[in-house]
């Protein structure tokens, strides 16, 4: 009797050593991706701020404010692009490197907090953002997953009557590197 519980005690400490050593190593690959991902160059997608942009710590932010007394006017101008620690790993352009996606938000101060996967290629040396797939205005996303050489994402968007700050439709969408339109999926 004593024998069994020796082994009992053995087993759910390898179990739990092992449990540990797992969970361990999610934890660092998940601290590398957001120190990569989340300290890159990535393009925006605004037609009035198209440039490239570099993250530090997972977020980018310009403000510029203005206040002109002459003629009692005062004009600020924002813009915010943000990692938001969703990534995904995939052979996305068929090159046989590991490229990743990732989602982004973006924004202008206003009510609008614009959300885009953002495709990076592998270049041999270092992730470089080629293409991104909008996904809508404040889309709350559940989760990236790879199938195959595409990206399923899975989100909740709109419906008509939701109102903005919560979005209750759950929606997969399948989305290729170089395909601007999505698959529902």
């Amino acid at each position: 009797m004593r024998l069994k519980r020796v082994w009992l005690h053995i087993v759910c400490v390898a179990v739990c050593l092992i449990g540990c050593a797992v969970v361990l190593q999610r934890h660092r690959a998940r601290a590398t991706a957001n120190k990569i991902f989340g300290n890159m160059t990535y393009l925006t997608t605004y037609p009035d701020w198209f440039e490239e942009v570099t993250l530090k710590n997972g977020r980018y932010h310009w403000s510029y404010k203005s206040d002109v007394f002459l003629t009692y006017s005062y004009a600020q101008l924002f813009y915010h692009l943000d990692y938001e620690g969703h990534y995904v790993y995939g052979d996305f352009n068929h090159d046989d490197l590991k490229d990743a996606a990732v989602i982004i938000s973006e924004g202008e101060g206003g009510s609008g907090d614009f959300r885009a996967l953002a495709f990076l290629i592998n270049n041999g040396q270092s992730f470089v953002h080629r293409v991104s797939h909008g996904l809508g205005d404040r889309v709350r996303i559940n989760s990236l997953k790879k199938r195959g050489d595409k990206v399923v994402v899975d989100m909740f968007v709109h419906r008509e009557t939701d109102c903005s700050a919560w979005p209750t439709k759950r929606v997969k969408y399948v989305y290729e590197y170089l395909s601007p339109t999505p698959q529902y999926g």
